[in-house]
């Protein structure tokens, strides 16, 4: 999927979940689609992943785990099959970061994007994806680190992402492998030299 075919089916599922009188909708996506929308890659992923559901409580706005309700479901369901994606093309596949402390001010740095009066998609800043996809090549290495090249991330992005990820109890020398890899080598050996 790209950028220009996740434009189509949000457009089409913020129609269609107005036409159906849905409240409102309002979804924090993370992952690949959040840096092929924001045009920080342009490789294409499989699905738009939901970090999670953002509420107002007592005029705080709060990110909470994603839960899609059946009626939710159908309609990302429905969407799926018009455009040939299947069911989980707009899914909560990260909800296991939520066992993490995500980044402060995460929903207020996200960009925001309407379709419709009913959907809203916030995406995740270019900061916090620098944070994520550190933490998630952590985890499984892979596209990750090719997106974290992709994008250009900056030493200082990088040595932001470092010590959140640390925060997290990653591995050390996971993290300085992976900062060599995508080609933050002095960076990696400064930080190595510092936990010493």
């Amino acid at each position: 999927m790209n950028g220009d075919a996740a434009e189509e089916m949000l457009t089409a599922l913020g129609e269609l979940l107005e036409r159906e009188r849905f409240g409102s909708v309002d979804l924090l996506v993370c992952g690949g689609m959040a840096l092929v929308l924001q045009r920080f890659s342009d490789r294409p992923t499989r699905d738009i992943d939901s970090l999670g559901m953002v509420v107002e409580q007592d005029g705080t706005l709060e990110l909470r785990k994603p839960s899609f309700g059946a009626d939710l479901r159908l309609a990302i369901e429905r969407v799926g099959t018009v455009f040939g994606r299947g069911k989980n093309w707009l899914n909560t596949g990260p909800v296991s970061l939520h066992d993490t402390d995500l980044p402060e001010g995460l929903i207020e740095r996200a960009e925001v994007r309407r379709y419709g009066k009913v959907l809203t998609i916030r995406l995740c800043s270019r900061e916090d994806m620098v944070l994520l996809k550190l933490w998630a090549a952590c985890l499984r290495s892979g596209p990750d680190m090719d997106d974290l090249v992709e994008m250009g991330a900056t030493e200082g992005e990088v040595d932001r992402g470092y010590w959140w990820c640390i925060g997290q109890g990653a591995e050390k020398e996971t993290l300085i492998m992976i900062l060599k890899e995508i080609g933050h080598a002095e960076l990696a050996g400064r930080v190595g030299d510092k936990d010493k």
